[in-house]
């Protein structure tokens, strides 16, 4: 194959990525991207191998909103991976050029930006590839703006997939020592030290779309649990109209945010119900068609950028390369690439939207014996150290016109302080069947699920003695008695338990509130206290002669 290096699109830590044209053996020319590891890299067996890894998982994940590879080849005696140009921005690029121009994100374009997004890692995790029996459940581990292409078209690509894992897929790679990801979109599980699940790339899609949303980043999130909480809590309260037809959508959709950003893993949503909600948003979200968006600002700022792409070390050369040879199959050498010669650079009104509807209502509870909704299962976190592991960033910025690929982005990882942020109550997960729809608008609704929970913890019955908390007004997330930091008893929405009497501590977390706390003491015979929230986010309970105050 002939490759001729155009210009540099972007330099990142481990690769440079370059605009190139190629002429196969039928002498059809096509615009491609290239990846081309840097020289100092290509004595690193680890890094080489993961840029391969890289180039096959690709090509096994089929998908239209995933970045499709091309070929693993050599390019001057660097591994590069030949890849589809996109002609457009990454996310990043794209919030960067509209904040410059004082512009937003329209809410219904995010949604459809982020549906496609999601649509990516749905197809990678659950998606079972031809000629294969099983899905391959790839994690990404590197959801974010600079990862996510949109195109002058309107097409959303999921780039990166260096980071990633799979479950049925071997990795020549070992990079056990380096925990490779961007710090900031990190679920907390993974800032622990965890190797990173679905529901990790689920709270990274959770915060790309509240970014998109705001039309601003958000600060890297406090390590400490009561300020990350009150931090997303605040975020999601501080957004403008987000183009739903009524306030119970509006806050349907802020209840999906808060629950794919809770830092419990079994809360979030997985990809198939993430899918199935959003498109429901669009449906019925007021503003521009993402197209006619892409249309009106993608093409200009794609424009600005192309502008500023000129040069690197490599372009203008062409180049004779060929395949790199599978060692496992017994392959012999790999033939470097011949250089043939020296070439120079190449030179509406929006559609009405859907009659409001009612937004997803509460899936009725299973029956006894009934099968629960299919979740991924998550082997057990990492065992967390006293130092955090060993970590790689790479450059973020200036990802150019086209696709900002792997090594690019590759960042790291530290330790983290976890916790739950308000949003169960009142979100109902997609799940399945179709609502009635007013005519004449005939429109296929998921159906929607319970969240899953954990098991409450279990009290010898022989030494409880009973307690019930319940809470009017607005709903609980969960409502806990702890001892000494640990959690005794738990339940979701109210509390009916029986623990031993003695000294304890509860706790309440109101959806889209922080946490409140007040010391507890629980008598021989037992206790039942009925409690209501105030205007300064404290809780008062009382109970017979009891009376409390629980404050943040």
């Amino acid at each position: 194959m002939e490759l001729v290096l155009l210009h540099e699109i972007n330099a990142g830590t481990f690769a440079r990525l370059y605009l190139a044209e190629t002429r196969g053996a039928g002498g059809i020319d096509r615009i491609v991207a290239v990846k081309i590891l840097r020289e100092q890299w290509n004595e690193q067996q680890d890094i080489v191998n993961r840029t391969r890894d890289e180039a096959r998982l690709l090509a096994r994940l089929r998908h239209k909103n995933i970045l499709r590879v091309e070929d693993l080849v050599e390019v001057d005696g660097q591994t590069a991976i030949i890849m589809e140009y996109v002609d457009g921005l990454d996310l990043k690029q794209l919030v960067d050029g509209l904040q410059e121009r004082r512009q937003r994100v329209p809410a219904k374009v995010a949604l459809q930006i982020v549906l496609q997004a999601v649509s990516a890692i749905e197809a990678a995790y659950f998606k079972i590839p031809t000629g294969l029996d099983q899905p391959l459940k790839v994690v990404h581990r590197d959801v974010k703006p600079s990862n996510i292409m949109l195109s002058a078209e309107g097409e959303v690509r999921v780039l990166d997939f260096g980071t990633a894992r799979s479950s049925h897929i071997f990795r020549s790679a070992q990079t056990g020592a380096m925990r490779f990801g961007s710090l900031k979109y990190m679920s907390p599980e993974r800032r622990e030290g965890d190797r990173g699940e679905h529901a990790g790339d689920i709270y990274a899609l959770g915060l790309v779309l509240l970014e998109l949303l705001r039309t601003e980043w958000l600060p890297l999130l406090p390590m400490d649990a009561g300020e990350h909480d009150n931090a997303i809590a605040q975020a999601i309260a501080r957004l403008d109209s987000l183009g739903m037809p009524n306030a119970d959508w509006d806050m349907t959709l802020r209840q999906m945010l808060a629950q794919m950003l809770a830092s419990e893993p079994s809360v979030r949503p997985d990809a198939e119900q993430v899918v199935k909600l959003i498109r429901a948003f669009v449906e019925q979200a007021s503003g521009p068609m993402l197209d006619r968006f892409a249309h009106e600002s993608v093409q200009p700022l794609t424009a600005a950028v192309h502008a500023q792409q000129t040069g690197g070390a490599l372009a203008g050369r062409r180049l004779v390369v060929h395949p790199i040879a599978n060692e496992g199959r017994g392959s012999g050498p790999r033939p470097t690439p011949t250089r043939t010669g020296e070439r120079g650079p190449a030179a509406n009104a929006s559609p009405a939207a859907i009659p409001p509807q009612k937004p997803p209502q509460p899936f009725p509870p299973p029956q006894a014996g009934s099968p629960a909704p299919p979740r991924a299962e998550r082997p057990p976190p990492a065992a967390k150290t006293s130092a955090p592991p060993q970590s790689a960033e790479p450059e973020e910025g200036g990802r150019g016109t086209a696709l900002a690929v792997g090594a690019v982005g590759l960042v790291v990882v530290l330790v983290l302080g976890v916790l739950l942020i308000g949003g169960g109550i009142g979100l109902w997960y997609v799940f399945g069947r179709t609502p009635e729809v007013p005519a004449p608008v005939v429109i296929a609704k998921p159906t929607v699920v319970e969240p899953p929970t954990v098991p409450d913890p279990v009290v010898p019955a022989t030494t409880g003695v009973p307690l019930a908390v319940a809470l009017e007004g607005e709903p609980a997330q969960w409502v806990r008695l702890e001892s000494a930091g640990s959690t005794v008893v738990e339940g979701k929405g109210s509390l009916e338990a029986s623990a031993p009497p003695g000294e304890y501590e509860i706790a309440i977390k109101i959806v889209g509130r922080s946490i409140v706390r007040a010391p507890l003491t629980l008598p021989a015979e037992g206790l039942t206290l009925s409690c209501t929230s105030d205007s300064k986010q404290n809780v008062r309970c009382t109970g017979g002669k009891r009376a409390l105050t629980l404050r943040p």
